[in-house]
């Protein structure tokens, strides 16, 4: 009977070796029946195919990671990137004239390989150095309801058509946090969600495109130059505008000014939390979070018929 048992108690201390790797400061927790609840409710993840989904719905959809090493506070920020095959060139019969075109691929594919992952080179910047040197990385994204963190190792430097990038290992373990932080919908491109924020001093009126909001505060984003206009713990005035009609007031605290990059270039945003004195504009913002977070649940329902990929909501 114990024989039989072995494998089970073999992948446990695999799974708590993994666990205490990745994240020592939860270790104390990962107890043998811990750890047998947690594989059986899936909320650890050893098995690359049950980590791929998280992976292919970063991708795709475009969520901003928290890069997390060596279990140091500072974090950086990055976004996974597709490894695109190199364009190919044709010539046209009738001129000779050569130009580059796309090879057949679908997006993600190569995460299906389940061997490695892609990313963006981090903000901030210094942050490219030190995970070059570091022994361990988290990858944290998040759904709808969880946070999601992935323990993966740094492989090497790559270059994607020109583009330099991050190739880290396929993560080896994960798992599912809940009540990590306050849930954030994503403002998609289809929402016409514009907010005007009220100058002060020498820091003119700006109309600006809402990122990402929470009932406890929101991202906007702003142009490079006007970076220097914000300071943290400074007090903003933000109207909201939804398809051109004027919804709700409210006053946020900025508590931070920062840059991620994207695929073609810098974000600048900043990150304010609300000041919601009455009851009556918390239940306003709550239900602008909710018609957000509709809007952005049936977008990754379209991408995911369009994919054929089951994507986490």
């Amino acid at each position: 009977m114990a024989k039989e048992e072995d494998p089970k108690i073999l992948l446990r201390q695999n799974v708590q070796k993994k666990l205490s790797l990745f994240f020592p400061e939860d270790s104390y927790s990962f107890t043998n029946q811990a750890v047998d609840d947690g594989l059986e409710s899936h909320d650890f993840m050893v098995k690359p195919v049950s980590i791929l989904p998280f992976l292919q719905t970063a991708l795709l959809d475009d969520k901003i990671l928290e890069v997390e090493m060596d279990g140091m506070t500072r974090i950086y920020f990055s976004r996974l990137y597709d490894e695109l095959p190199e364009l190919v060139e044709t010539e046209d019969e009738e001129d000779g004239e050569i130009s580059l075109e796309e090879p057949e691929y679908a997006a993600g594919d190569y995460l299906k390989l389940m061997n490695h992952v892609i990313c963006l080179p981090l903000e901030p910047g210094m942050g490219n150095l030190a995970i070059r040197n570091s022994q361990r990385i988290v990858l944290r994204l998040f759904t709808s309801s969880l946070a999601i963190e992935l323990g993966t190792f740094f492989q090497d430097l790559a270059v994607v058509r020109g583009l330099p990038v991050l190739r880290l290992s396929f993560p080896i373990i994960g798992r599912k946090v809940k009540g990590n932080r306050a849930f954030r919908a994503k403002v998609t491109l289809e929402m016409n969600f514009e907010l005007f924020i009220k100058g002060k001093k020498k820091r003119p009126d700006i109309e600006t495109h809402a990122i990402d909001i929470s009932n406890d505060g929101m991202s906007f984003e702003i142009q490079k130059e006007e970076q220097k206009l914000f300071k943290e713990d400074e007090i903003c005035s933000i109207q909201f505008i939804l398809n051109g009609d004027t919804l709700t007031k409210v006053n946020g605290t900025v508590r931070h000014i920062s840059k991620i990059r994207e695929k073609k270039g810098i974000q600048y945003r900043i990150g304010v939390q609300f000041d919601i004195p009455t009851r009556s504009l918390a239940a306003t913002i709550e239900t602008l979070v909710a018609t957000v977070q509709r809007v952005h649940l049936q977008e990754l329902s379209d991408l995911s018929e369009e994919s054929g990929i089951n994507l986490v909501q």
